[in-house]
């Protein structure tokens, strides 16, 4: 028996009964974190593009649109919710994995709404398919910098599919199917990062994958059975003959299961995670000594040539962009003493003061173990936080790093932090009882006997954002 054929017996065999307490705790935590980035990304000018796109193709009203008042077919809602969720990187991360959630949850929400499914139903898909993207992505020796491909979007549509097809009922036969359709579906190419395609190809495309291969496998149609281990395949593709080793995989599946090891962290910043500790670093220094951007001279940022593959963008253009620029997301911390929603709207990356604040923001690359990323890292990697100086105008110098961020599996947000964090992100759309009602409904989802009920309150329709528009 193949590894395709075990990882798809797995999501077949699987009930949720079987899956440990503390596994379905935090994927319910990890569920009310992708919701919340869904529900801010909404608002933002990729997702209202997409949903007027949506509108405009019609599609039988069996799947709800996060924030667009509306329901379409599955597969555009897919489409749709994966890249709201993903428009802001606000999203969850993993190791080797990338943003988990973000291309599996929208998927399995899309078929369950269609379908009434229980939450239980939910809940079991959304963990199977964060174990089969999770755990195959372990086993390779994937480095981001030197590859083209979004190694994001092939290990999520194989994340997608499996927990597509669990929803659907699926067989192991069709499930095999559905991964080996699923990944030939995928698409992301590296040259398109910065651009509207990032969100909606590393996220939303995986998840309308994802059905549309359950879809079609549940009708009969066939690919490759082993898509995982053949020549030619998903990881020789990704990364390359002899650079992987899947023997024993299947013993490791549930054993525990991906969400509570190696584990999801929450983001506390909708930034760039290459960005993550240094920002707290940054901040952390701000607070910590009681500084205002008025003392601030410059402040110098220690991080690696391999991170600039990510951060690209040293004058973003545009708010996406500037999740993904150092100086943008440090500049924004010093000027203001936090980072949040706000810090990317249009008037906020064209105020005179952050373009002033952002050229007082050095780029060093000091000889340290920084976090390399999460395509790149391991769960046994040792590494450090980027190490942040701040001096100021009277000759004063101040130093941090951060090596461990607040919503990281070993520094998890409280309930308190997750549940701001959800209203923060809701108020484009919900009104606070809406949010208060939405949170609770979805920490309690195994009690959920129809999903419906709190999908119905997620796709009241939204305030659209002001962000730039540019060609992206």
């Amino acid at each position: 028996m193949g590894t395709t054929e075990k990882v798809a017996e797995f999501v077949v065999q699987t009930r949720f009964e079987e899956i440990p307490e503390r596994a379905v705790e935090l994927a319910k935590r990890a569920a009310l974190d992708c919701l919340a980035a869904a529900l801010a990304g909404c608002a933002e000018p990729t997702s209202q593009k997409l949903m007027s796109f949506a509108r405009e193709l019609g599609g039988k009203p069996e799947s709800a649109v996060v924030g667009g008042g509306f329901r379409t077919g599955a597969l555009d809602a897919a489409l749709v919710n994966g890249s709201s969720a993903n428009a802001q990187d606000y999203n969850d991360c993993g190791v080797k994995a990338g943003h988990p959630s973000v291309v599996v949850l929208p998927a399995v929400l899309a078929l369950a709404d269609k379908r009434r499914a229980t939450g239980r139903d939910v809940l079991t898909a959304y963990i199977l398919g964060l174990e089969v993207q999770g755990k195959v992505g372990l086993r390779l020796d994937y480095k981001q910098a030197e590859h083209p491909l979004n190694n994001m979007s092939f290990l999520g549509s194989l994340g997608a599919a499996a927990a597509a097809a669990k929803i659907l009922n699926l067989d192991v036969l069709q499930t095999r199917m559905a991964m080996g359709i699923a990944t030939h579906l995928a698409s992301g190419l590296r040259a398109n990062h910065g651009t509207m395609m990032a969100p909606m190809m590393s996220a939303g495309n995986s998840n309308r994958a994802g059905v549309l291969a359950a879809l079609m496998a549940q009708q009969g149609i066939t690919a490759s059975p082993d898509i995982i281990e053949a020549k030619s395949g998903l990881c020789d593709t990704l990364a390359g003959r002899g650079r992987y080793n899947l023997e024993g995989l299947d013993k490791e599946l549930g054993n525990p299961f991906y969400v509570v090891s190696p584990g999801i962290g929450l983001k506390t910043h909708a930034v760039c995670h290459h960005t993550e500790r240094a920002v707290s670093a940054a901040l952390q220094i701000m607070a910590e000594h009681h500084l205002t951007y008025d003392d601030v001279l410059e402040a110098d940022v220690g991080t690696s040539e391999a991170a600039l593959h990510v951060l690209a963008f040293q004058e973003p253009a545009d708010s996406y962009q500037g999740r993904f620029s150092m100086p943008y997301v440090i500049g924004c911390a010093l000027l203001d003493g936090k980072v949040t929603l706000e810090s990317f709207t249009e008037e906020k990356l064209n105020d005179p003061k952050v373009k002033e604040a952002c050229k007082k923001v050095r780029l060093s690359f000091p000889d340290l173990p920084i976090w390399p990323g999460l395509m790149d890292v391991r769960p046994d990697s040792k590494f450090v936080g980027n190490p942040v100086t701040v001096r100021t105008r009277d000759g004063r110098s101040y130093a941090s790093r951060v090596d461990i961020p607040r919503g990281d599996p070993a520094l998890p947000l409280s309930d308190e932090e997750l549940l701001a964090k959800f209203a923060d992100c809701a108020k484009f759309t919900l009104s606070s009882e809406e949010t208060s009602r939405a949170s609770k409904l979805i920490l309690d989802l195994d009690k959920l006997s129809d999903v419906r009920e709190v999908i119905d309150i997620l796709m009241k329709p939204g305030k659209v954002k002001a962000t730039v528009e540019t060609t992206r």
